[in-house]
């Protein structure tokens, strides 16, 4: 374990192309749906992130103590004991885990760390056990860990979840409803955050079989088995933005990037439209992937930044620091799922930001940023940012290293979570210590 990441020293780039992460959001999909199909077939590309690697581990113990399929629910060997499933700090994998555990014939012993106590689960945990489901905490006054009997679940009319919630939440009961007696209905918000990423969900599940439909905003899954189909996993988008942020921040010529698809189910891949609009990024694809180039001429650089980040949350960490170094004025909303992620990364970003003196807002839903004066002095020798073990939170404060001459970030390995290789990617265009 590393206490620092210690970033100097800018240099001409070492390499003319980049290999990115595979994506986690697909990967951890594809994992639960073959599971529940039953299926032994190869998932090619699976994202090396600590959430997957974890939620596979989960499901291999699942498979070897599930004595019974889900659909037949016989009395198994383990009456007396739980088997335990540590989820961590992986929102996904806890609430697609808790959704499955509750089809899944056996005893289980859902754990969790401090921060999911504080993490939205509550209402996915109510909405289970209107459907039947077994769930209980262990103790009063805590959330984890939760003990869970998997049963047969019956559909018990239309369900329906707040708009403002995560939408793991629906993904969650989506790919469980061919499982679930009589199907799944499930009331769609037209305001829903992170839409795309159900939108991901729902066609997977077509793809491998499911019968999926929505008819006047509601969410119809009948009760159909998985036919679980080979496929190979793309790039992953969330993680490409932060090679746009390099290239804009460096402007770099040219910079490939491999394994990136045009037609891409992520949500996050309207990063290469954000960043031609605002930082003059352009995308030029290819069969391989995609070539980013810098224009500077492309877009007008005094232009307000008008984001509303409620489709694509993941992208905030790396657009709003982007935007900052480059001193562009900006008013992002669409933020309010930002302070249940792996940190609070609403506040913690303002504070990071405004202990460099910049000046930074949040009132009624929105986030200002103003441009400074160019004549305002400011000290850019060296950035201290703490990165609250949040992944996404430290891959964002290394863009500083663009602005300072020096950049020092706390517990660096927590990268490891979605871009374990990140580290070594900047390293081709800093002097990058891990200490």
């Amino acid at each position: 374990m590393h206490s620092f990441a210690v970033i100097n020293n800018r240099r001409s780039p070492k390499v003319d192309s980049l290999e990115l992460p595979f994506s986690k959001s697909l990967s951890n999909r594809l994992l639960i749906l073959r599971y529940l199909a039953g299926s032994s077939l190869q998932i090619r590309n699976l994202s090396s992130s600590d959430d997957t690697v974890l939620l596979n581990e989960a499901l291999e113990k699942v498979k070897h103590y599930s004595l019974t399929t889900i659909t037949k629910h016989e009395s198994t060997t383990f009456e007396s004991d739980f088997v335990e499933l540590e989820c961590k700090n992986a929102g996904t994998a806890c609430r697609f885990l808790l959704s499955l555990l509750s089809i899944t014939s056996g005893k289980w012993l859902l754990n969790a760390d401090q921060r999911m106590e504080q993490r939205p689960i509550i209402p996915l945990i109510e909405c289970l056990k209107s459907l039947g489901a077994d769930i209980e905490s262990v103790y009063p006054n805590k959330i984890f860990p939760l003990r869970i009997k998997g049963k047969q679940l019956k559909c018990s009319g239309l369900i329906t979840l707040p708009s403002n919630l995560s939408s793991q939440f629906i993904s969650s009961l989506a790919m469980i409803a061919p499982y679930v007696d009589g199907g799944l209905r499930i009331s769609l918000h037209t305001s829903q955050v992170s839409l795309p990423y159900i939108k991901m969900t729902l066609k997977l599940m077509q793809e491998n079989g499911a019968e999926v439909k929505i008819e006047n905003n509601v969410l119809n899954i009948g009760q159909k088995q998985y036919r679980f189909e080979k496929t190979d996993i793309e790039a992953d988008w969330s993680a490409a933005a932060f090679a746009y942020s390099i290239v804009a921040l460096g402007n770099i010529e040219s910079l490939k990037i491999n394994g990136l698809n045009h037609n891409s189910l992520q949500g996050d891949a309207i990063v290469a439209e954000l960043f031609s609009k605002y930082f003059g990024v352009q995308t030029l694809f290819n069969d391989s992937g995609v070539c980013l180039y810098y224009n500077e001429n492309s877009f007008r650089k005094k232009e307000t930044i008008e984001i509303d980040f409620s489709s694509c949350p993941d992208l905030f960490l790396p657009l709003v620091v982007t935007a900052v170094c480059l001193n562009k004025s900006f008013v992002f909303n669409g933020l309010e799922t930002l302070s249940y992620k792996e940190s609070d990364r609403l506040n913690n970003v303002i504070d990071q930001i405004r202990k460099e003196g910049m000046d930074i807002s949040y009132e009624n839903g929105e986030m200002k940023f103003k441009a400074m004066d160019s004549c305002k002095e400011l000290s850019y020798d060296l950035f201290e940012a703490n990165s609250y073990n949040d992944h996404r939170m430290a891959m964002a404060m290394s863009l500083f290293a663009f602005k300072y001459k020096s950049v020092k970030i706390q517990n660096p390995d927590c990268v490891d979570k979605s871009f374990p290789d990140y580290w070594k990617m900047l390293s081709h265009f800093f002097e990058v210590s891990l200490i």
